[in-house]
């Protein structure tokens, strides 16, 4: 008896591991050399180390049995840390901006659809793989929604078949008198993540972004500390980042207060660097090059290569009659400090001449 237990015991264990979705370690090019030979696609969990949502799928989601069967079945799959390794090079190919993306390719490599966001389960990933992969096709769904159905089910998986198959423009529409008919308890429930996640959906500066600013608490309660977190750093980076580079030529020091208000509030414990763009903006609205070269100084000799092309330029041109010699010279030697550091050719010679530009100024 005692033998048998123990065999159960193990058979249990075992069809458990094979339960899960196999993830193989091998290259992007060996992977899809399997998934051609095997009659496959390629399945690519695009994850990085500090991804909150990244740390869920992979813990809670991607294991489930009936995930892993469905997956096996069709994918090789395989995941990359997007900051290590192959991660930065099938970043740039396949335009992966956001975490967690799950990638779904052909055995050619050409990609078919991509997967962005968390889901809340297992049932519900497998239904946006089946939409991203065209098994399910939402011509009958607008039919039915045009004819007035607004069971709450059906709206819910008539927002996931628009998301997934990037219909966005329809899926923000359909959001907006979702939300109307929802009471406020409603709103902070998980069902509902995705739309708050998705940015398509719900772009920064929207209602539903707003309505999440105003209600952190409760949505941390209903969705989680971690998710809500990574899209509320999402959030203020988007509203920072495009400040500090200029994507909006309206925005002013007012507009920089009322997000500074907001970056209190929600209380986002070791994001530093978002205190130090406010205060980099502070000193490039009001001309004031010591407040900008301390903040400048804090944020970039660390700050990772893709957003260094896009962020390091602008502050030092916006100020360039104000800089000290000093700050010309500590920046001067901060360019060409960075320059040998980074892989992009183009960012590297840039830095390099940005330099030799800054003496002029």
């Amino acid at each position: 008896m005692k033998k048998f237990v123990l065999l159960y015991i193990y058979m249990f264990l075992v069809l458990s591991v094979f339960a899960q979705t196999n993830f193989q370690e091998l290259s992007l090019e060996k992977a899809l050399e399997r998934a051609k030979v095997e009659g496959k696609m390629v399945f690519i969990d695009c994850y990085t180390s500090w991804c909150g949502p990244c740390k869920i799928m992979a813990k809670e989601i991607l294991p489930l049995k009936e995930v892993g069967d469905f997956l096996n079945e069709r994918f090789v799959c395989v995941k990359y840390d997007m900051e290590q390794g192959e991660g930065p090079e099938i970043t740039k190919k396949y335009t992966v901006d956001a975490y967690p993306t799950f990638l779904l390719l052909n055995a050619d490599g050409s990609l078919i659809n991509p997967i962005v966001g968390m889901t809340p389960s297992g049932q519900e990933f497998i239904y946006k793989v089946k939409l991203a992969l065209g098994e399910i096709s939402t011509v009958k769904m607008d039919s039915l929604y045009a004819a007035g159905n607004r069971v709450s089910r059906f709206v819910l998986s008539y927002l996931k078949a628009l998301e997934a198959t990037k219909q966005y423009d329809k899926a923000q529409v359909v959001t907006a008198e979702l939300m109307k008919n929802l009471g406020d308890s409603q709103k902070s429930y998980v069902t509902y993540w995705f739309l708050y996640e998705n940015q398509n959906i719900s772009p920064v500066g929207t209602e539903n972004i707003n309505y999440l600013l105003n209600h952190v608490d409760n949505f941390r309660k209903g969705v989680g500390v971690e998710p809500v977190n990574a899209k509320l750093v999402s959030i203020f980076e988007t509203q920072l980042e495009d400040m500090i580079r200029g994507r909006n030529k309206t925005t002013n020091m007012a507009d920089l207060e009322s997000i500074e208000k907001d970056l209190k509030a929600c209380n986002l414990p070791g994001k530093d660097y978002l205190y130090d763009y406010v205060a980099l903006l502070k000193g490039m609205f009001s001309l004031d090059a010591d407040t900008t070269f301390a903040a400048f100084m804090r944020i970039f000799p660390t700050m990772e290569e893709d957003k260094l092309s896009y962020l390091y330029f602008r502050p030092i041109i916006f100020l360039k009659r104000q800089w000290s010699e000093q700050q010309k010279k500590e920046l001067i030697d901060l360019s060409l400090t960075l320059s040998p550091k980074v892989k992009n050719v183009v960012l590297r010679d840039g830095l390099k001449y940005f330099a030799e530009e800054i003496k002029k100024y």
